[in-house]
C-alpha cells in the first residue's frame, strides 16, 4: 500500500509541477532575450521590412508570452503583410491586454480599429501590401494623421478631366491621370456630375489659395447633405501662371495624389508629393558668369509616393508602434 500511495503522490506532484510551469512568468533571461528580438523587430518595422518585423515580434512572444507590446506591434506589422492575420493578432492583443488600466485607451482604439477594418473594402491588387517595396521606404508617418479617414471606399474612381484652356495643359493633366491610373483604379467619365474627382478649370483659386499652397487646391465637397451627401473632390489650378505641359503634368500628379487620400506632403525632393515645384540652377561659364534657372520636375510619382499610398490604404487609421 505504501508503494501505491507513493506512486500516486509522485504522479500528483508531477502533474502539479507541470501545471505550475504553465503559469510561471518568463524568467529574467527569457525576457531579456524577448527584448532583444523586440528591439530588432522595431528596427525592421521602421525600415519598412514588415515581414521581418512580424517574425521578430513572434520570437519575442515565444520568449515571453506576456510581452503585450510585442502582441500590439506584431498585429500592426501584419497589416502590411497579411490583413487576415492582422485581424487575428489584434484580437490576440485584446486578449493579452485584458483589463490592464495602463492599456485602457489602447484597447479602446484597437476595438474601433477592428470595426473600421470590417467596413473596409477589399483592395485592388495594385494597392495590396505585397506591392510595397521596402528598399524605397515611405513618408507615411508625416501624412498619416492628416490623411486618416480620407481613403476612398470604392473602386474604380470616376475622374472628369474637363477641358483645360490650353491644349498643353490638357495634355499634362491627361498624362498625370494616365500614370496614377496604373497604381489606383480610375476611369474617365464625360460629365462632372458623375465624377468622384474632377478638374475645375473654370473655378477660381482667389479664395481657396494660390500656387504653392497645394493643400488648398484640392477641395472635398458633398452632393446633397453637407455631412451625409456623397463625397467628391475638385482640383482647382491657378491658371494665371504660364505653366508648361511638364509643369501641368507635375501639378496634376501632385493634386491627384492629394485627391486619392494623401493629405500632406513628402519631405523628399524626388517625390511628386513634395510641397513645391523645384528649380535648379546652373552656372553658365561666360565672360560674366550667370545662373540659368529651370524647373526640375518628376515625370511620375516615386516609389516612396506609391509606398505611402499603399500603407495608407492598408491601415485602418493612424497609430504608432509601441516603443
Amino acid at each position: 500500500m505504501r508503494n501505491a500511495s507513493s506512486s500516486k503522490a509522485l504522479r500528483l506532484a508531477s502533474a502539479t509541477a507541470s501545471a505550475l510551469l504553465l503559469v510561471v512568468p518568463a524568467t529574467a533571461a527569457d525576457h531579456d532575450a524577448a527584448v532583444r528580438f523586440y528591439r530588432e523587430a522595431n528596427g525592421d518595422y521602421d525600415q519598412g521590412r514588415f515581414a521581418q518585423a512580424a517574425q521578430g515580434y513572434e520570437h519575442a512572444i515565444e520568449q515571453d508570452p506576456k510581452y503585450v507590446e510585442a502582441y500590439y506591434n506584431r498585429a500592426l506589422a501584419f497589416e502590411m503583410v497579411d490583413r487576415s492575420k492582422a485581424l487575428e493578432y489584434w484580437k490576440k492583443f485584446l486578449e493579452v491586454a485584458g483589463d490592464a488600466p495602463d492599456l485602457k485607451w489602447d484597447v479602446i482604439r484597437i476595438k474601433a480599429r477592428l470595426q473600421a477594418w470590417a467596413a473596409r473594402p477589399s483592395l485592388p491588387a495594385s494597392l495590396e501590401a505585397a506591392r510595397y517595396v521596402a528598399a524605397d521606404g515611405d513618408y507615411y508617418s508625416k501624412i498619416a494623421n492628416a490623411s486618416e479617414g480620407e481613403q476612398w471606399d470604392h473602386f474604380a474612381l470616376k475622374v472628369f478631366l474637363g477641358s483645360a484652356p490650353q491644349i498643353k495643359w490638357q495634355q499634362g493633366a491627361r498624362e498625370a491621370y494616365d500614370f496614377w491610373s496604373t497604381v489606383f483604379p480610375m476611369q474617365l467619365v464625360a460629365h462632372p456630375e458623375a465624377a468622384d474627382i474632377r478638374f475645375g478649370w473654370e473655378e477660381s483659386v482667389e479664395e481657396a489659395g494660390h500656387a504653392g499652397e497645394e493643400a488648398d487646391w484640392v477641395q472635398v465637397r458633398r452632393r446633397g447633405g453637407a455631412m451625409s451627401g456623397e463625397r467628391y473632390v475638385v482640383i482647382t489650378v491657378d491658371l494665371s501662371q504660364p505653366w508648361s505641359k511638364d509643369e501641368m503634368r507635375a501639378i496634376g500628379l501632385h493634386e491627384l495624389g492629394h485627391a486619392l487620400g494623401i493629405k500632406g506632403h513628402s519631405d523628399g525632393k524626388k517625390d511628386i508629393m513634395y510641397f513645391e515645384l523645384r528649380e535648379k540652377y546652373r552656372l553658365i561659364p561666360t565672360p560674366v558668369p550667370y545662373q540659368l534657372g529651370w524647373r526640375s520636375l518628376p515625370k511620375q510619382p516615386s516609389l516612396r509616393d506609391i509606398n505611402t499610398l499603399i500603407r495608407l490604404y492598408n491601415s485602418a487609421g493612424a497609430i504608432s508602434r509601441f516603443q
